[in-house]
């Protein structure tokens, strides 16, 4: 198709360059949702993956309707096709799938000026970009469906379908669904009973539909168990004195006692991890009521379907007897709640001055009430049960939905670390690690799972003026994996006197205690806009070897320094220094650090994963060309295997690629490369 080739020049350029796309603001809140989510959960991987619009996106019970496969929606509504390419680094890229199931075209063709043969270029892009990354990944096409609101698009829609199925017909990797044909009725008009009011969106019934339809298609699990992560609702508030994603009902004369109207007050003075727990306090009485709701950092819905439990720590200064508890609940994403449980049945008395591990089985909730939406969990609520003769106050602290009793799957060493850097203002709740102390932090870190590590993370040579808050509000790509309140701050220093502040050549941050079987890969994130100079940061990782990474802080919204495969030495310990890179102009040499993920792994990946450097690479006619650059430069496969070395001549040098993604090095940064 003609426009093919304009379709892959879009796509190396949305996903590797991340030049500017004229749609990318509608949807980062979208996109840093979906990678919050995965700092929370964990990435997951070899998934049957959904994405397209929002006939994806509100499929709210997709977990349960395919039980037999490991399915993981990253759907966005009101998306088009040229969408999903651009952003394909953040919602296909990440999670390895055995299959993508794309739903695109109902926005891509109506009341745009796009052709059939236009939107069937941008699939096949999005088939072949699959497919280069992802060889063994299987297809599925799902066809536009027939919405009665947008009849006056139903022969284009038909037209695209065609196209998306002859050419599925021509290889065995990729199939198509066809939702088209079964969504009419006899006499060939849609069935508006399939639909809701808007005449656009499908109803329970439209779903059920689709389940019969698409689950023949999909890939089922091997056998083996999937793992499950655990889910943190709750450890840490952003807020000293209350918690802002939570509800609190009154009628007197009952009483429940806030600092904040409507939200639950947070503590400072007990508490098990973190600074903060959550106070329940309440005075219950006859013909009053009360309830009070907490939920996650941005009222995010979770799947608990194949949760075991729901976990928490509960304290109270002085012991609460059974006959004062309250009942417990959940509340779905749509508003509809389980039946309630008296917390008595799980709990005999809170003792005194003692933190009390709490666990309630999610299958006591199944019990009662079956028909709940387990896997769109929003809320955890708390509410008025017995009459109470005094005032209650107890505290939570670590809300975990856990997949199994006593799972510490981060214990000593394993999973993700989330480091923040900064300001005491700007913490990251959760199961992050907040570093405020720049001269001399020494603490204990958690993993992802809020689990102790026995690894100490130490300030061995200070950040001389500490931490600023300049740094950016939201990140994109690569960066979308660290929230606003870590890339909003950074520890920072100056190779050279800043005034009357002499010269802080380095700042040099240790790791003890970790295991030396173990490998280590970091991912930096630094942020200072509103500079023109380079703001370059040269970071050094030591262990059983030294590797370096850059990254200029400069208006960076998207790049990290990203370094893998790290050993430690004999004594458990790696060495991070921070200073100036070479390309650093500012005259103080200011360099910074905002945010870190360590992930360790069993086994040594290949290569450092790349970052996307200050230049952009481009395969034409044989040639490699890099504007404005002469030098050397080293190309390598996604594995690291190194191709050719090679000096450009005018910012061109020969060589011979197959189709494929690769990566161009030179002197100072390196970037992907797509050739087709």
């Amino acid at each position: 198709m003609k426009n093919l080739f304009l379709s892959f020049a879009l796509i190396a350029s949305f996903c590797f360059t991340y030049a500017q796309y004229p749609r990318e603001a509608t949807w980062l809140s979208t996109i840093n949702g979906f990678a919050s989510q995965d700092a929370v959960n964990g990435v997951q991987k070899d998934v049957v993956l959904f994405v397209g619009s929002s006939t994806f996106t509100m499929w709210s019970s997709l977990k349960t309707d395919f039980p037999n496969s490991k399915v993981l929606n990253r759907a966005f509504g009101g998306s088009m096709m040229t969408d999903l390419l651009y952003f394909f680094n953040q919602v296909v890229a990440p999670y390895s799938p055995r299959q993508v199931v794309i739903y695109e075209g109902d926005n891509d063709l109506f009341g745009t000026t796009k052709t059939a043969d236009q939107f069937m270029d941008d699939v096949i892009t999005m088939t072949r970009l699959i497919n280069i990354y992802f060889p063994n990944a299987k297809i599925l096409y799902v066809s536009i469906k027939p919405s009665p609101s947008r009849t006056s698009a139903f022969a284009i829609y038909q037209a695209a379908n065609l196209l998306m199925k002859n050419y599925a017909d021509k290889y065995d990797y990729i199939d198509y669904a066809d939702t088209w044909t079964p969504m009419l009725k006899p006499d060939k008009t849609p069935n508006a009973t399939l639909f809701g009011s808007d005449m656009l969106h499908m109803n329970a019934s439209g779903y059920a539909l689709w389940k019969t339809i698409l689950e023949p298609f999909l890939l089922t699990s091997t056998g083996e168990p999937e793992p499950t992560n655990d889910i943190t609702v709750f450890t840490e508030s952003t807020h000293g004195t209350y918690h802002d994603p939570s509800w609190v009902n009154v009628t007197a004369p009952s009483i429940f006692t806030t600092a904040k109207a409507e939200k639950i007050s947070c503590d400072s003075a007990y508490f098990h991890n973190g600074k903060t727990s959550l106070k329940i306090a309440y005075q219950s009485s006859t013909s009053g009521d009360w309830k009070a709701c907490v939920a996650a950092k941005d009222w995010v819905k979770y799947d608990i379907s194949q949760m075991k439990e729901l976990e928490m720590y509960i304290y109270a200064p002085t012991k609460v007897d059974s006959i004062n508890f309250p009942y417990i609940y959940i509340e779905s994403g749509t508003g509809t709640t389980t039946e309630k449980l008296r917390l008595s049945k799980y709990l005999t008395e809170i003792p005194a001055a003692t933190w009390t591990k709490l666990t309630i089985p999610i299958q006591d909730w199944k019990a009662k009430s079956p028909s709940f939406t387990y896997s769109n969990v929003k809320t955890i609520f708390f509410s008025q049960l017995n009459i109470n003769s005094a005032p209650i106050a107890f505290f939570i602290d670590d809300i975990v939905y856990r997949a199994e009793s006593g799972n510490d799957p981060g214990t000593n060493n394993s999973g993700s670390v989330l480091i923040d850097f900064g300001s005491t203002n700007t913490t990251t709740s959760g199961n992050w690690n907040n570093i405020t102390d720049h001269q001399a932090a020494n603490t204990e870190l958690i993993d992802d799972k809020g689990v102790k590590t026995g690894v100490t993370l130490k300030v061995a040579d200070p950040f001389y003026n500490g931490y600023n808050t300049s740094g950016i509000s939201s990140a994109t790509g690569d960066a979308a994996i660290f929230p606003s309140t870590a890339t909003s701050d950074n520890f920072f220093g100056h190779g050279n006197a800043w005034g009357a502040t002499p010269a802080n050549p380095a700042g040099i941050i240790t790791l003890s205690g970790l295991d030396k079987t173990r490998y280590f890969s970091f991912k930096i994130f630094a942020s200072r806009p509103s500079t023109t100079d380079n703001r370059e940061t040269k970071y050094t990782i030591t262990g059983s070897e030294t590797k370096t990474a850059t990254l200029n802080a400069a208006i960076n919204t998207d790049k990290l320094a990203v370094i893998d495969s790290i050993l430690p030495d004999n004594n458990g310990t790696i060495t991070l220094t921070c200073e100036a890179g070479v390309n650093n102009t500012s005259a103080e040499k200011f360099y910074y650090i905002g945010a870190m993920k360590i992930t360790i792994l069993d086994n040594q990946t290949s290569v450092n994963a790349p970052y996307i450097g200050d230049f952009n690479a481009f395969y034409v006619n044989g040639e490699i060309c890099i504007k404005n650059y002469a030098g050397s430069i080293m190309v390598t496969d996604l594995a690291g295997k190194i191709l050719a070395k090679k000096m450009t001549n005018n910012g061109k040098a020969q060589l011979k690629l197959s189709k494929g993604i690769y990566i161009v090095n030179t002197s100072n940064s390196n970037s992907k490369m797509m050739v087709y």
